[in-house]
């Protein structure tokens, strides 16, 4: 039987629940956390006044307004996002912003950009879940014009990301996580492979392809318990311990507790974060 499904229903379904409600919600503790990947793939964008942007995965607009800032009153950002929750936060946030924004709801694999309309493309962690990766760089291709270009950051290697791996795999004594994506398959990680990167953005029709390493360690919590508390609402086990009863998360705090105790110091909970910047021109 095909498959009759537009492309990222799943993903569209998912952010636009209970996830993309709680990443609302969560928005004060996730900014900070994710706020320096976020400068670092802007700064590789290298904006100018008046330039016209599209962010792909705009989320709660932290970053939409960050872009906004850069290219002025006389640029352009048009901001696109599957999940309605955040969509709507960020659509709440720059109404008062004074900022030139647009936000849309829409798939950007798919979506009828204007063509060559814009000079840059941006993401801060929300190129990882299309369906079909090329597809969606190519589409975002043609709204680029020649001599444009994409700059976004995504996670790299899973094992040395230990601020997700640590906790997620003690949670594991207690709770049945969903599978891991296989590496070409929509996730987390699934840009974690550089030669995959590559291969994406050229077979996309992209040039000078760039991957940049950029590893630093952040916080996770002011305290051991502050950090449990937090991470076991994202991530892979964020549904599973929702879901489960009061004794298997106790049970689940706790051991995330203990797997995170070696983190802490003066300064809270700290542990690392791997991510690619990547860059690349229109021909």
């Amino acid at each position: 039987m095909t498959d009759t499904k537009p492309a990222n229903a799943d993903q569209r379904e998912f952010w636009s629940d209970i996830k993309g409600q709680l990443w609302v919600e969560l928005q004060p503790r996730i900014d900070p956390m994710l706020a320096p990947f976020g400068e670092k793939a802007i700064e590789a964008l290298d904006l100018m006044p008046g330039e016209r942007v599209i962010e792909i995965g705009c989320g709660n607009g932290t970053t939409t307004l960050a872009l906004a800032e850069r290219v002025g009153a006389e640029g352009e950002v048009l901001a696109v996002d599957l999940s309605r929750p955040m969509l709507d936060k960020a659509m709440e946030r720059g109404k008062t912003s004074g900022h030139p924004v647009r936000f849309i709801e829409a798939d950007a694999q798919v979506y009828d950009f204007p063509r060559q309309h814009f000079d840059a493309a941006f993401s801060r962690f929300g190129v990882m879940f299309f369906d079909d990766p090329v597809a969606a760089f190519k589409n975002i291709l043609g709204a680029v014009r020649p001599g444009g270009r994409v700059a976004y950051v995504c996670w790299a290697d899973r094992k040395d990301n230990p601020w997700i791996r640590i906790p997620a795999g003690a949670s594991k004594a207690y709770l049945e996580l969903p599978p891991q994506p296989a590496d070409d398959e929509p996730g987390q990680f699934s840009m974690q492979n550089e030669e995959r990167v590559r291969t994406i953005l050229s077979g996309a029709g992209w040039s000078d392809v760039t991957l940049e390493r950029f590893d630093t360690e952040c916080s996770l919590g002011g305290d051991v318990a502050d950090a449990t508390g937090f991470i076991s609402q994202m991530g892979p086990m964020s549904e599973p311990f929702a879901l489960a009863d009061e004794e298997t998360q106790r049970n689940t705090l706790r051991v995330i507790e203990e797997a995170l105790a070696p983190y802490a110091d003066s300064r809270g909970v700290y542990l690392g974060y791997s991510t690619w910047i990547v860059s690349a021109t229109r021909p």
